[in-house]
């Protein structure tokens, strides 16, 4: 995947596809991507805004809590990409740093036991059945648009590398604590489990009760995300309708997100949305849809240039 997008100098998934099929296959591929933007982001939006609502505003309407993220989206979506992207660079330490902070200040609350068996329920259920669990990097979907905000593109590998080396580590620590702490939400879906676990770090007598800063930096960094994902929504429909001023884009897609994190009527059918149907979705979209285009584009290059 990285050396089939760096072939294309400077160029996106959008803009590949254009290659590829002409003006109207982009256009398709355009609204594909906007419509898996807009509705992913929408769902996480949802299921976040409800665990904050059952740990500070139970009392609270689900719309209000959504709106408090969607007035950051439309407020952020009228900056330039360029700030947004700063931004990542700062919260993303502070995010990989709470993560190590997390682990470490809980090592003495583990119970090492729960990772026997070391298979799980066996070898076909850990590795064939688990491969599934690889929607977890469905974030790399943002490496298909980063070659165009790149100095240098020969830097993509690397950068792409190192961006997915961070995530894993992330991952890693954080599953191991919700694994050797609480076994249980793993299987019972427990709301915000490292809010949890973030309740029994104590640094001496002073530092105790710590959850709120780290459920601060998780809603910055959410926030971030969402961000992210809108300003690519915006990127993509510039691209496929030509228009000049991406900010005019701003308010229309914080009002999809709005619209789309409303549809389901309950907190059950979000998870149910999260675990029958996205990873599925996640999967077919970034691993084999997004990779074939790349693939059959890189097959179209490189017969032009024996030709």
């Amino acid at each position: 995947m990285l050396n089939c997008l760096r072939i294309f100098l400077g160029l996106d998934i959008v803009d590949i596809s254009e290659y590829l099929g002409g003006k109207t296959f982009k256009k398709i591929i355009g609204l594909l991507f906007i419509l898996y933007f807009i509705i992913s982001s929408s769902i996480l939006l949802r299921e976040f805004c409800e665990a904050l609502k059952i740990v500070y505003y139970p009392m609270t309407n689900i719309f209000f809590v959504i709106l408090f993220f969607i007035f950051a989206i439309a407020i952020t979506n009228k900056l330039d990409f360029s700030s947004t992207l700063k931004t990542n660079l700062i919260i993303v330490p502070i995010v990989l740093i709470s993560g190590i902070l997390l682990f470490v200040a809980n090592v003495k609350n583990f119970n090492y036991a729960t990772v026997y068996p070391i298979l799980g329920e066996g070898f076909v259920d850990t590795f064939i059945l688990g491969v599934g669990n690889i929607y977890s990097f469905s974030s790399i979907i943002a490496l298909y648009f980063l070659p165009p905000f790149l100095k240098k593109i020969q830097d993509f590998k690397k950068i792409s590398i190192i961006s997915i080396a961070i995530f894993i580590v992330y991952l890693i620590l954080t599953i191991c604590t919700i694994s050797f702490m609480f076994s249980a939400f793993m299987s019972k879906d427990e709301i915000l489990p490292l809010y949890a676990a973030a309740r029994y770090i104590q640094i001496g007598t002073f530092f105790v009760r710590l959850e709120s800063i780290f459920l601060l930096i998780w809603i910055m960094l959410f926030a971030c995300y969402l961000s992210v994902a809108s300003k690519f929504s915006m990127l993509v429909l510039k691209k496929i309708t030509n228009v000049k001023e991406i900010k005019i884009f701003a308010y229309p897609v914080a009002i999809l997100m709005l619209a789309f994190s409303l549809i389901p009527g309950t907190y059950a059918t979000v998870k149910q949305y999260e675990s029958n149907i996205y990873p599925y979705v996640s999967i077919g979209f970034n691993y084999i849809f997004c990779i074939l285009l790349l693939i059959f584009a890189n097959f179209k290059k490189t017969k032009e240039r024996k030709t």
